[in-house]
């Protein structure tokens, strides 16, 4: 077996089309879809629901210079630490401020294409460290770029940003080691670090096994000292990112989502039956969609990413390359992430030891796994028959799986070929499969005949990885109708909204459930929000009253008197066919006590309020019109931003009461510590619970007019914080439904006041009786450490590469490539001065 090492530099590199051809693939997927939709690229679930309304959101607060506090996500949070899990630190998001307005959400497909050509180019520059042939390098890339993994999370367009840049950090750690290139290594950590601190955490253990499984092999060239250095670099790296990793990770503190672990035999096996079924399914099949697990049903981990085909290849080349080397370094990386994958508490080390199960770090074994396809694609001595039959074995196994029949219904008989939950999808994905593996199989007999053109191998791929995006996006993506519906409804539907808010006119909305995010696009305050990462204070707030908050804030039309606390002053209702309000009420009066019966169920059930007549669901709300996809309701009893309370009830009274209660009251009475209660004694009554065991609706209706007659006359708010005017009869504590942050501050008259934290999540301050001007400012926490942290580091890392490194002697020289096998890919000249050699010794 040959081997060559050094700096092989003498013939030009595809750096340039591994970019393009990776850019064009995605990007002629995506053409059907914009083509059809005026455009857009409109997919489905999250990325409509989440990405697209962040990316406006985003763009309007960047192009503001409003980098503070946000009211527009959800009840308003901070903005840098909302959108660092999701775009603040990714690149392509920056790229796009730079574009017009107008253009951004057409940008997101291009966007989107930026990142698999990033994804091919720095794949391929990895790979090329191992694989001697250029387009088996090119190959390989490829199939990081469009593995079942990538395909899986355009539904998570941010996924993205850390896939095409990930590469570098495995470059970064073989140049500090083997090319003693100082510096690269510490930018790349920092550049990770910033583009998303969630991923970065896995990134940490995926790092820690490369170096382990590369410490012993011959290519790498490391010592204690490098590692020492390798780990300051890492340190440095980890801190000039400190100016986004710290205000974020400490605004994540409270959020119990990070907090969960798992205990007991969870540790040990995971409760779900099918996942490592699954998990094995998903690298010999291309990828289902989010939430559509299809042959092995589940309502488990729908979102977890589960995905790895590589598209044309399937597990051929890295099953081969496991029989053929099963001691080098790669086999066994890839044997260990085998085994965190299938033992829950492994697995959890790569998302900072949280229960929730997630396959969200697969990418960078899927990584290893294109290097050793490419490899074994470009090795003339690999014998491929074990990988072809291993994976038609799989194939024949799932097919026969989808043959069985599912656990049929009461009174139903059982059916064959009733497993898959879609069959149609099932076998088509298995065809797609199988002439996969037939199309493999021929390419492997051209190569071992040496036939085979490896630049037709480049395009195959590519063509192989249009076909696996198209069979999942299409499948799972809306359809023409729907897709142009959202266009006009979401991204277009500002124009149709009732009443703007400015920085003078503070109000917020409601709508329809299914419509959670779209008063991001139309830039309207709202009490709902699809988002995950927001101000703790308001999951506090809600677990405090026994609403669930997980990853959106749905409140139920049956808590009404939340519309009245959080300045609510209109509810937008998507409009249904045959349900509009006219028509809803002409029913009712028809049938007045079924169809009452009917909406009541309908709100009560939160699944379909499209029956709901509204005013009877929300008491105060008044029809006032409709635009193209929405009716619109105005509340009477709209309660403007900052009113007086005088009386209070104590949290460990509260905690006593049903959740029910506690919700009840907060428009009567703020929720108090005891020693809040203490401090403002003078000022405040103590409210007997026991009057909000039940809330009538004229209750409800006398509660709002109270605060209405002591509410600001003048409410102001921007990102660095907010004014308010007040006039108030007597001393009372001034609330405000802005969920609490530590880098809130007040003043009251010009004069420091101290912000309360009230009904487990809210701010209030003291105020005197007669005119207060109220103002509070806000910053972000930890934000001026953080980037006094991050300089300094820069700093530091500034004089770690200028300072000189002493040669010793006897050091290896830089090792850029290692090759230890003959390629099928021959470089011509080469191969005809070793042909007139062999020529002359046989003379």
């Amino acid at each position: 077996m040959k081997k060559s090492c050094g700096n092989i530099c003498s013939y030009k590199e595809k750096y340039l089309s591994a970019f393009l051809i990776g850019f064009f693939t995605l990007l002629v997927t995506t053409l059907p879809m914009m083509l059809t939709e005026r455009g857009y690229f409109i997919y489905f679930g999250d990325f409509n629901a989440q990405q697209i309304p962040f990316y406006s959101l985003a763009n309007d607060t960047v192009r503001s210079g409003s980098f503070g506090w946000n009211w527009f996500t959800d009840l308003g949070s901070d903005f840098m630490t909302s959108y660092s899990f999701y775009l603040f630190g990714s690149p392509f998001f920056w790229l796009s401020t730079l574009l017009p307005r107008g253009l951004v959400l057409y940008s997101l497909p291009f966007l989107l294409a930026i990142k698999h050509g990033m994804a091919s180019l720095t794949a391929y520059v990895y790979i090329r460290r191992f694989v001697r042939g250029k387009n088996a390098a090119l190959t390989g890339a490829l199939l990081y770029a469009f593995s079942g993994f990538q395909v899986y999370n355009i539904f998570f367009n941010h996924f993205q940003d850390v896939t095409a840049f990930f590469p570098l950090m495995l470059i970064a750690m073989e140049e500090n080691i083997n090319c003693r290139r100082k510096g690269v290594f510490a930018l790349s950590v920092a550049l990770m670090a910033c583009i998303n601190y969630y991923f970065f955490a896995g990134q940490a253990v995926f790092l820690v096994l490369y170096y382990l499984f590369r410490m012993r092999c011959a290519d790498f060239h490391t010592s204690w000292k490098k590692f020492f250095l390798l780990i300051l670099e890492a340190i440095i790296g980890t801190l000039m990112a400190a100016f986004i990793i710290l205000p974020s990770a400490m605004a994540l503190m409270g959020n119990y989502r990070i907090s969960e672990h798992a205990y007991g035999a969870d540790m040990v096996a995971y409760n779900d039956k099918t996942l490592i079924p699954r998990i094995i399914q998903s690298f010999f099949m291309p990828s289902d969609p989010p939430a559509y697990p299809n042959l092995l049903k589940s309502d488990f981990e729908k979102w977890a990413s589960i995905g790895g085909y590589l598209p044309l290849f399937s597990m051929v080349g890295v099953l081969t390359f496991l029989r053929m080397h099963k001691k080098h370094w790669a086999a066994r990386l890839l044997a260990c992430c085998g085994i965190f994958a299938v033992i829950p508490v492994l697995n959890s080390l790569f998302q900072a030891a949280n229960s929730y199960y997630y396959a969200r770090w697969f990418y960078m074994p899927i990584l290893i796994m294109a290097m050793m396809t490419a490899h074994t694609l470009d090795d003339e001595n690999c014998d491929c028959k074990f990988g072809l039959r291993f994976c038609a074995v799989m194939l024949a196994a799932l097919a026969v799986i989808g043959v069985f029949p599912a656990k049929p219904e009461d009174g139903k008989k059982a059916r064959l070929f009733s497993m898959p939950d879609d069959p149609l999808y099932f076998w088509l994905t298995i065809c797609v499969a199988v002439v996969f593996l037939i199309c493999t199989f021929f390419v492997l007999r051209r190569k071992k005949k040496g036939t085979l053109s490896t630049r037709f191998m480049v395009f195959a791929t590519a063509a192989a990885s249009v076909i696996c995006i198209l069979t999942t996006s299409l499948y799972g993506a809306n359809t023409i109708g729907d897709a142009r519906k959202y266009i006009s409804s979401a991204i277009e539907g500002g124009d149709g909204v009732c009443e703007q808010v400015t920085s003078d006119n503070f109000f917020r909305i409601d709508i329809s459930e299914d419509c959670d995010n779209y008063p991001m696009i139309w830039g309207l305050p709202t009490m709902r929000a699809f988002q995950s990462v927001v101000c703790t204070s308001i999951m506090d707030f809600y677990s405090f009253i026994g609403i669930q908050r997980d990853v959106a804030s749905r409140p139920e039309l049956s808590n009404y008197p939340l519309r009245g606390l959080f300045s609510v002053k209109y509810y937008y209702k998507e409009k249904t066919e045959g349900c509009s309000y006219d028509e809803l009420v002409s029913s009712s009066m028809d049938s007045s006590s079924a169809s009452s019966a009917s909406s009541k169920n309908s709100a009560k059930d939160d699944e379909d309020t499209s029956r709901v007549i509204i005013p009877d669901e929300l008491p105060n709300f008044k029809y006032i019109g409709e635009n193209e996809h929405f009716e619109i309701y105005e509340n009477e009893l709209f309660i403007p931003m900052g009113f007086g309370y005088d009386k209070y009830v104590k949290k460990s009274d509260a905690e006593n009461k049903s959740k029910l209660q506690r919700q009840n009251v907060m428009l009567k009475a703020l929720v108090l510590s005891d020693e809040q209660a203490e401090k403002y004694s003078d000022i405040l009554t103590e409210y007997d619970m026991g009057n909000a065991s039940t809330l009538s609706r004229n209750t409800y209706s006398v509660f709002c007019n109270e605060k209405r007659k002591c509410c600001s006359k003048s409410f102001t708010f921007d990102s660095h914080g907010f004014t308010s005017v007040i006039d108030l009869a007597k001393p009372q504590l001034v609330f405000f439904s802005v969920p609490y942050s530590e880098g809130w501050t007040a003043t009251v008259n010009g004069a420091p006041a101290d912000v309360e934290r009230v009904d487990e999540g809210f701010m209030a301050v003291r105020a005197d009786s007669g005119e207060n001007i109220i103002v509070f400012s806000y910053e972000t926490p930890y934000l001026r450490i953080g980037i006094i942290i991050s300089l300094c580091a820069a700093a530091v890392l500034a004089v770690y590469v200028l300072l000189p490194g002493r040669k010793r002697k006897g050091d290896i020289i830089d090792i850029k490539h290692y090759y230890d096998y003959t390629s099928c890919e021959k470089i011509k000249a080469a191969q005809d001065y070793c042909d007139s050699l062999f020529k002359k010794e046989r003379k």
